[in-house]
């Protein structure tokens, strides 16, 4: 099995061709796959936004829910101050 021996065996015949091409491959390889980890990076970077996003505006909806129920307290309590008033009473 000759062929099989040159084939584990290096040869002293690599070239600066052979050499350079199989770097320009490895930079090349390199580059897709950062580009594909940076894509992956984007794509649940926007995600993340996405569902912060989401949460704020939930957070803000709740926010104005309280802010309008304390708004009809305050007006409950000022229709019954004014009443009590009228009547002589004090509200607590």
């Amino acid at each position: 099995m000759p062929l099989l021996e040159d084939i584990f065996t290096p040869s002293s015949s690599y070239s600066i061709v052979s050499v350079g091409l199989a770097f320009i491959v490895g930079i090349i390889a390199g580059l897709l796959l950062k580009t594909g980890v940076i894509a992956k990076s984007k794509k649940r970077i926007l995600h993340l936004e996405d569902e912060m996003l989401s949460n704020h505006s939930k957070i803000l909806s709740l926010e104005k829910q309280i802010a309008d129920i304390k708004k009809e307290k305050e007006e409950i309590i000022q229709k019954n101050e004014g009443g009590n008033a009228t009547l002589g009473l004090r509200a607590s």
